[in-house]
């Protein structure tokens, strides 16, 4: 048995199905991100090119999100360069979604993600699709940042930007 932080409760479930469950649901998310794909391929291609970070709060107008939304504005270098793709999803059912989803993926992802109504959290999925980390909606970026350059595939980039003599940005 796995735990598995789930908003701001934690569940244990049987590891194995969890991340399978989770895969899928991910998988749709990648979907809603970079339009329809094809082939199970080039899905998989596409979760290795960006880390997404999923901002969800109960509407767009949500004072955490707008907050969030202006931090990642402020550091636009420091995402671009960690190839972070950022993704509202609104935790109202009857909300207006921008994944542009039908109505039966956004209840899937939902459910998947482990989003309620009302909910304001942010969700990090890595280059792998796996779900690094979850945390409230007002977490500092640069924490979520920092995260992202202690993970490998990121160590790895910083360690090849440096060899080829471009700087890095900090968070």
């Amino acid at each position: 048995m796995k735990k598995v932080t789930t908003g701001f409760q934690v569940r244990t479930g049987h590891s194995r199905l969890l991340m399978a469950s989770l895969k899928r649901y991910v998988t749709l998310l990648v979907i809603s991100v970079i339009g329809s794909v094809a082939t199970a391929q080039e899905i998989d291609h596409a979760l290795w090119q960006e880390r997404l970070l999923v901002l969800i709060a109960p509407s767009a107008d949500d004072p955490a999100l707008v907050r969030q939304k202006q931090a990642l504005r402020d550091a636009d270098d420091a995402v671009s360069e960690r190839r972070l793709r950022v993704v509202e999803f609104y935790s109202e059912p009857d909300g207006t979604d921008t994944t542009q989803l039908e109505p039966a993926h956004q209840r899937a992802i939902r459910e998947g993600l482990g989003v309620v109504s009302g909910d304001r959290q942010l969700v990090l999925i890595g280059l792998d699709g796996g779900i690094k980390r979850r945390a409230p909606l007002a977490t500092p970026l640069r924490e979520i940042l920092q995260q992202i350059d202690g993970m490998p595939m990121r160590r790895q980039e910083i360690e090849e930007r440096r060899r080829a003599g471009l700087a890095v940005t900090e968070p």
